[in-house]
């Protein structure tokens, strides 16, 4: 059972360590796809139901009128690096790791199930110090710990969504 722990142990810091190097790379994505929704949002939302009637009626003062429609709001960031850049010299580079206590603690709780689950069907399967799996060993092995990681962390994925 201490191989187990030794592989518990090494999941929890396997998903620390990935979350604390692939968290900022999530966040100027979220960035980056959101960055037009905010202002497109604020300047359409009229607080009114929008109907057949008032579409028609709005057609008709369009085509009436000599005003053409603003423009699309600019984007505020040029590509991934102007967007990081400019995140860390506006908001400081901690703000690239705002809201990470949540997934850190997911992260490593899953690839501690993980970890652990993989080396104890190993170890089921029949490995010994010395001697390999087969490859067919260990893609069983792989599928039933992906199988354990699913069925113990998907609750927390459906009350996340929620």
């Amino acid at each position: 059972m201490a191989e187990g722990y030794k592989d518990f142990i090494a999941g929890t810091v396997g998903g620390f360590s990935g979350k604390l190097l692939d968290y900022p790379f999530d966040t100027v994505k979220v960035l980056l796809q959101t960055q037009n929704s905010l202002q497109s949002t604020s300047a359409s939302s009229s607080g009114t139901a929008t109907t057949s009637s008032s579409i028609q009626s709005t057609a008709a003062s369009a085509a009436k009128s000599t005003k053409p429609p603003p423009p699309p709001p600019q984007p505020v960031y040029r590509g991934a690096i102007h967007c990081l850049t400019h995140t860390i010299e506006t908001r400081g580079f901690l703000s690239l790791y705002q809201g990470l206590s949540s997934p850190l603690l997911g992260s490593m709780a899953e690839n501690a199930v993980l970890f652990l689950s993989y080396g104890e069907v190993k170890r089921m399967l029949g490995e010994r110090p010395g001697e390999e799996l087969s490859l067919l060993q260990l893609a069983t092995a792989g599928g039933v710990a992906g199988a354990i990681v699913s069925f113990v962390l998907n609750p927390f994925e459906v009350i996340k969504g929620c």
